[in-house]
């Protein structure tokens, strides 16, 4: 459901997420888009109280956010296009090869680039298969990083998943099952570790309030910059 409120002539809309949390976070994700989370047992005139008090900050935030869409760099499945990994941009070298089976997607470490060894010429199958790539490498990274911090939790890692999530790096689960956004590989890996260890401290708190950002902190001390990398570059991470 889409709610409604007015600031300084202009009209912000929004949506309302509740969930099992003690305070109120206002989110606007890479679309200009305003979701609202919100404890259960606040009412929806409350919700835009808030929203109208943080009116200025709203407009403004999705202005910035909306120019750096237009902004935003061009990427085409072609020969010499760049593509992001571990936070640099790659080179891909695409190569048409019909008697191949099956399409090939490498990343040459030595050279610096991406490989497509493509069967076809048709562009959003390719892209399909150098999603494939990069949702394996997103999976073997976070599982190194989750084993490097496994022994700082009292609790475990119950399930871990790689799909596709628009306004969101990763989620934790009640049952501390955490999905991970496929494009993280996208980012610097101590950035992707980052994104592991703030997932990881959800099994101690459920929520983000002081406490969390603490535990956070204890175990990485920088997250900040790391936080604001993402806040900056987000945008640019797809294919």
């Amino acid at each position: 459901m889409i709610y409604k409120t007015e600031y300084a002539g202009t009209v912000i809309k929004y949506t309302i997420e509740k969930r099992k949390r003690k305070t109120i976070s206002i989110q606007i994700d890479t679309n200009g888009d305003v979701k609202v989370v919100a404890p259960i047992n606040v009412n929806e005139q409350y919700i835009s109280d808030i929203v109208l008090k943080k009116g200025k900050w709203i407009l403004e935030t999705r202005e910035k956010v909306i120019k750096k869409m237009n902004e935003k760099v061009i990427r085409e499945i072609k020969d010499g296009s760049t593509f992001l990994f571990l936070g640099k941009e790659y080179p891909l070298q695409l190569i048409y090869d019909y008697s191949l089976k099956h399409m090939k997607v490498s990343f040459n470490e030595s050279e610096g680039k991406f490989v497509i060894k493509a069967n076809t010429e048709d562009k959003e199958k390719i892209k399909k298969e150098l999603e494939k790539w990069y949702r394996s490498k997103t999976m073997e990274i976070v599982l190194k990083k989750i084993k490097k911090h496994e022994n700082k939790f009292k609790d475990k890692v119950t399930e871990v998943k790689v799909k596709e999530q628009k306004r969101r790096w990763a989620s934790c689960t009640y049952k501390n099952a955490i999905l991970f956004n496929w494009r993280c590989s996208m980012a610097r890996e101590d950035v992707v570790e980052y994104i592991v260890v703030h997932e990881m401290c959800h099994f101690d708190y459920k929520n983000h309030s002081k406490d969390f950002w603490n535990r956070v902190a204890e175990i990485m001390p920088d997250y900040r910059e790391k936080h604001e990398y993402l806040r900056k570059n987000g945008m640019n991470f797809y294919i």
